[in-house]
């Protein structure tokens, strides 16, 4: 489950496009905002595993726990729905010092204790992206 996520972040950055209008320190000062402000809006029951989405009025990231550890998560969520709860992790998130520019957008890479859990996307006027909608 983690090395799609490995992958996916290694051909980002081999396809980078052009610098953005914005310089990365302005870029990751807001995604360092958008990670303090996420809120949990919906957990899963998904085989052993717990899905959580996090954002704040949107969906921005999707990780799964294992134990009390996130994990990255690349699917939509799917299974049974629990009730919402605090989660402790929240407030261990960290990034990356790395942005990865596209077109028309900006990645940052979100950590918990170094292990890259997700990706939070800006779009060219750092506003955040909600997830993509599954198929």
């Amino acid at each position: 489950m983690r090395w799609p996520v490995l992958l996916l972040a290694f051909f980002g950055m081999a396809l980078g496009g052009e610098p953005g209008p914005f310089s990365e320190e302005a870029v990751l000062l807001r995604c360092a905002e958008v990670v303090r402000a996420l809120e949990v809006l919906a957990l899963y029951r998904e085989g052993g595993a717990t899905l959580v989405l996090l954002g704040r009025e949107r969906p921005l990231l999707l990780v799964a726990l294992e134990g009390e550890r996130p994990y990255p998560h690349l699917g939509p969520p799917r299974g049974r729905p629990l009730p919402r709860r605090p989660l402790p992790f929240l407030r261990e998130f960290s990034l990356a010092r790395r942005v990865v520019v596209l077109p028309g957008e900006y990645r940052c890479f979100v950590l918990h204790r170094g292990r890259v859990v997700g990706v939070v996307r800006l779009g060219e006027d750092l506003r955040p992206l909600p997830l993509p909608q599954g198929p």
